[in-house]
């Protein structure tokens, strides 16, 4: 799970490293950016599922194609464009914090609009001290030297938003196949798989559409190394490997244990940001906003440990 913190918490600085001139050099349009990645992605995680299942279960994937579809609609086109575009125009420090409220989002959320989950006073502690740590960020940020760090900090925060829905949409698709117990389930590799697909279906044409360039096959020799090897950061260590990481963390701990050890990638993400990039640390903004965050994260996620221990009772 530290290991999963670290490589996520360095696509921060990467993130902006690889989307904007002025700080690593000639770079691609974003869309481009994030279709690019997810064909490699999706490649990979079909072989992977392949291997560890020994078969795509597609017919099921096409009887619940418009579920997947509104998934990987939120969880890789929005998200992407928001964490993209989001870095072009606010440090990366601001945006590792900022990411972190997804949590705060999903227990808001999931409480809203799923039976199975109730907003307790933690949670709304919790979601508060998150909050708290935005408006501080927002407000105190040293790095202001950037093109437009607020609209840039709206952008992240809808990159967390939108990901918190996709996390509820998950859960609540999950929940309806859990009531039909003769029918396949499907597992967290598999969901990621075709969520991963259609999720590039989506973003590849918009893509074409912003650089109709890159429809001629010739265009991708002419991007730079470095493009390359930001994407395959992004690819195969932080999708693939980040996810795999994770998977197996949460196999060895509880799934609400492993989700506070996400509260340490804001920690890395603003370490690498001064580290590589060279970002003003303030050492009462940042400090203050990670231990209400992280304080937030496990606010919200304890409540979750005892009514899973209540369930198991049961």
């Amino acid at each position: 799970m530290i290991l999963t913190s670290v490589i996520w918490g360095g696509t921060w600085p990467l993130g902006r490293w690889l989307v904007l001139e002025e700080v690593g050099g000639a770079t691609i349009p974003p869309f481009m950016i994030a279709a690019i990645r997810y064909f490699l992605v999706v490649i990979c995680f079909f072989l992977i599922l392949r291997v560890k299942e020994g078969t795509l279960n597609w017919q099921f994937a096409k009887e619940h194609w418009k579920i997947l579809t509104l998934m990987g609609l939120f969880s890789v086109a929005i998200y992407q464009a928001g964490y993209l575009i989001g870095e072009m125009l606010t440090s990366a420090s601001d945006a590792s914090i900022m990411v972190a409220t997804n949590a705060v989002w999903v227990i808001i959320l999931s409480s809203s609009f799923l039976k199975t989950e109730r907003f307790a006073w933690r949670k709304m502690v919790g979601s508060l001290l998150a909050f708290t740590a935005v408006i501080i960020v927002v407000g105190f940020s040293p790095n202001v030297n950037v093109e437009n760090r607020i609209l840039g900090d709206i952008m992240i925060l809808l990159a967390a938003f939108s990901y918190a829905i996709y996390t509820v949409i998950s859960r609540f698709f999950l929940n309806k196949t859990l009531e039909n117990t003769e029918s396949y389930q499907p597992s967290s590799i598999w969901i990621m798989t075709w969520v991963s697909l259609f999720g590039f279906l989506i973003t590849t044409p918009i893509a074409l559409i912003i650089s109709p360039e890159f429809i001629i096959p010739a265009t991708y020799l002419t991007i730079p190394p470095r493009v390359w090897i930001g994407i395959s950061y992004l690819a195969f260590l932080s999708t693939i490997g980040g996810y795999t990481f994770y998977l197996e963390g949460v196999k060895r701990l509880n799934a609400s244990r492993a989700a506070i050890f996400q509260a340490l990638v804001p920690l890395f993400g603003v370490l690498f940001s001064a580290l590589f990039l060279q970002e003003e640390f303030d050492v009462f903004v940042y400090p203050f906003a990670l231990l209400l965050v992280i304080g937030g994260i496990i606010l919200v996620n304890r409540k979750t440990s005892q009514e899973n221990e209540n369930k198991n009772k049961r």
